[in-house]
């Protein structure tokens, strides 16, 4: 790592977007997959932002590869950018990266997850304690009545804040609950989402009845679905949780598969990360913070809400942005007017 950090060669821009102009302030946006739908919608939503404040972006995927966005990092130091908006792969990784950024004026946005060692300039992401009592308290409310639930819980990456943060709610609201019983619990190095199949596949071979899978992401419910069909059970009677709000899952909700996700609003998440940008290359004030790290860090969080069956087309009608789902991919070509649209 060391080695790629001290790199300056540039990767060009295999693999990712790009959109570097000569107009305004250049921002280096930092994405560590293109394979999570959500990604791809707020690299693009940040460009037009970026662009309606005068800005020009470079933007990289890292293909879930850490030395790859490291070096790509490298690349946006040696083409002059102002502000680096930083997703990255390995939150225990990147804390050097910011410090060289630091040292050469540039600003460090941390975009859905702190960077672990390192103090930023900015983090913009959800609260994902809350996260995690959102996904719990859906399975709380759907226990079978008169007996004590079997319950799996699915856990993402334990390196990650975000699976440490949402842990705290699992722990504390299911863990010890009188009316659960946990028959399985394990983790998913990488949240890779054939890992999480693999735990579905043991958690249901270990207790064939499972009532509900409390699981942390969207990828992880929907292997949770295909464990679930490989074993011959009905559509809507497990029920299984996630997050994103992903298409995917959100065909599965509507077909009984999957029975919540939480959404997190990345379309306002795209934007403040932009509009904080904006206002550090610009030199003005950012954006007031709702909260801090206790290092003092000043942090931005983005609305949260829990979509389920019964409010399935509320939300596609009145609450996802623009270009994020269309109908017929969560009710199929023949379910373009569902909702009455």
């Amino acid at each position: 790592m060391s080695l790629v950090l001290t790199a300056c060669a540039a990767q060009g821009d295999a693999g990712q977007g790009a959109s570097a102009g000569n107009k305004g302030n250049l921002i280096g946006v930092s994405l560590y997959t293109n394979q999570v739908a959500r990604f791809n919608f707020e690299e693009k939503k940040m460009k037009e932002v970026a662009a309606q404040n005068g800005d020009s972006v470079i933007s990289n995927f890292a293909n879930n590869n850490l030395e790859t966005q490291l070096s790509q990092i490298q690349s946006m130091f040696q083409r002059g950018i102002k502000v680096l908006v930083l997703n990255q792969i390995n939150s225990k990784a990147f804390a050097p990266i910011v410090s060289q950024a630091q040292q050469r004026g540039i600003k460090v946005i941390a975009y859905d997850e702190d960077v672990a060692g390192a103090n930023v300039d900015y983090v913009v992401q959800r609260d994902n304690v809350e996260m995690g009592a959102v996904q719990a308290q859906s399975v709380i409310d759907h226990l079978p009545a008169g007996r004590v639930a079997k319950v799996a819980i699915i856990r993402g990456d334990p390196s990650t804040p975000a699976m440490v943060q949402m842990s705290e709610s699992y722990d504390k609201l299911i863990g010890n609950n009188p009316k659960i019983e946990v028959v399985y619990d394990n983790t998913t190095p990488g949240w890779d989402q054939a890992a999480a199949q693999r735990n579905a596949e043991a958690a249901l071979q270990k207790e064939p009845n499972i009532d509900a899978f409390l699981v942390m992401w969207d990828n992880g419910a929907q292997a949770v679905a295909q464990a679930l069909k490989a074993t011959g059970k009905q559509a809507g009677t497990v029920w299984s949780t996630g997050s994103d709000g992903s298409p995917a899952s959100l065909a599965y909700i509507a077909q009984g598969w999957q029975g919540q996700t939480t959404w997190t609003a990345v379309d306002k998440q795209a934007t403040n990360a932009m509009t904080i940008a904006h206002a550090f290359a610009s030199g003005s004030e950012p954006p007031t913070p709702d909260s801090k790290t206790q290092a003092g860090v000043p942090v931005l969080h983005t609305p949260l809400s829990s979509v389920t069956k019964d409010n399935l087309c509320e939300f596609l009608t009145k609450s996802a942005p623009t270009g994020w789902v269309k109908q017929e991919q969560v009710f199929g070509s023949e379910g373009a007017s569902t909702c009455g649209q």
